[in-house]
């Protein structure tokens, strides 16, 4: 039996790392030793089959560890479960969508009924400027809020200093934190935080779809501060470096922490800033600064908020490329019609979709901020957000806080 949880913590590494040699990109991120990164390249590509017996040992002596944590275990114990379904895929099992996003990020998805993007629809019928059918509105209404690269790469150091010092004065970053940022191309996502150790991220921002006034703020606090990097920062301080937790060197495209990393993400702007705040923030500098100041300011919020009941309209996507085989047609015209996208943007999240490691990710992003909102209103938010960046929490956890009447124990 194990008992040293070191030793647990680096098993898990070894394991993460020697399955992302059959699954390039499921190590999202890697921080630990060098010399177990190096080692795991030099066994090369080991069989799947000793992979598995690897984890499901490790399953039981996590299960049998009677020296850690009771939240630590829960954690180790959900990860290896997800790690277990990539193995299972990896050796051509077949499971519904559902079973594998249960698997993978301790959540169960279901079909988003289109009620809901019919409310969006309804809501945004009732601010957009007039003109002609909805997504026509809808397209012209982002083309008016437009802005060149140029013009994004002289924001973003104001945007990144107000949102770093907020989060700072909340959180209390670790002193040595930092982040670059660089554009890319022909990428599937957005944006990406690749975190790189030692309090160090690199953000890639993708310069393939248009960049709209409005989408700053989010994008850099979703990626930044109090988002990703935070997050990945603050975890390496106190569980890595202070308790040894060495699990938390590697962060996996699939396992659960991916829902507590974009829960975290997609309510990082509304946890720092309230909705007048982030009004007086356009208004006195954002927009006269992007050469907007003609844009009615309430719109552009209430848009916002009528556009986030479409959340989910990616996942019912990915259901219909994964169980239902619709044809990406098929696919693209729903994201057109219900999403009010254009054809290129559907397309783009096809791809990303018809990527093995994000086809059930992407249900980490509506799935993870609904799940934190309703947290949220169970209790004070910061606390709660303070207690999901610092410490080993799993959805199952989350839950648990839910529907606890004494959430701090």
């Amino acid at each position: 039996m194990v008992h040293d949880d070191k030793d647990l913590g680096e098993q898990f590494v070894r394991l993460a790392l020697a399955i992302d040699g059959h699954m390039p990109g499921y190590v999202d991120a890697y921080f630990g030793p060098e010399e177990w990164k190096i080692q795991a390249k030099q066994a090369g590509k080991l069989p799947l089959s000793d992979l598995t017996d690897q984890t499901n040992r490790l399953a039981t002596d996590v299960s049998q560890a009677d020296r850690i944590s009771p939240q630590r275990k829960d954690y180790l114990t959900r990860q290896i479960i997800a790690m277990q379904m990539s193995l299972r895929l990896l050796r051509g099992g077949k499971v519904s969508l559902a079973d594998e996003v249960e698997a993978m990020y301790d959540v169960r998805p279901a079909w988003k009924d289109e009620a809901n993007f019919e409310e969006a629809h309804k809501l945004l019928d009732e601010v957009l400027p007039p003109g002609g059918s909805l997504k026509e509105r809808t397209l012209e209404w982002e083309r008016s809020i437009e802005i060149p690269v140029e013009k994004v790469k002289e924001l973003l150091p104001t945007i990144v200093r107000k949102l770093r010092t907020i989060t700072n004065q909340k959180f209390n970053l670790p002193e040595e934190e930092s982040f670059n940022v660089e554009f890319v191309s022909n990428q599937p996502w957005s944006a990406y935080n690749w975190y790189l150790g030692n309090f160090r991220s690199r953000i890639d921002i993708n310069t393939d779809l248009p960049f709209r006034v409005n989408f700053l703020p989010a994008l850099m606090a979703h990626e930044g501060y109090p988002g990703h990097h935070t997050d990945l920062a603050i975890k390496e301080r106190l569980l890595v470096q202070s308790l040894k937790y060495y699990e938390f060197t590697v962060n996996l495209i699939n396992a659960p922490s991916a829902v507590m990393a974009e829960g975290i993400a997609t309510t990082a702007l509304r946890t720092i800033m309230t909705d007048e705040e982030l009004e007086d923030w356009f208004r006195e500098e954002l927009l006269p600064a992007s050469d907007l100041s003609h844009i009615d300011l309430k719109r552009i919020l209430a848009i916002g908020k009528a556009g986030r009941k479409l959340n989910g309209i990616a996942g019912n996507a990915a259901f219909m490329m994964h169980d239902q085989q619709k044809s990406e047609e098929e696919v693209s015209q729903y994201l057109q019609e219900y999403g009010l996208s254009t054809e290129k943007e559907a397309r783009h999240m096809i791809s990303f979709l018809s990527n093995p490691l994000y086809r059930s990710y992407i249900f980490t992003y509506h799935v993870g901020y609904d799940l934190f909102e309703e947290l949220f209103r169970h209790g004070d938010r910061d606390m709660y957000f303070q207690r999901l960046i610092e410490e080993p929490v799993t959805p199952s956890q989350v839950r648990d806080w839910i529907g606890s009447k004494n959430p701090l124990h």
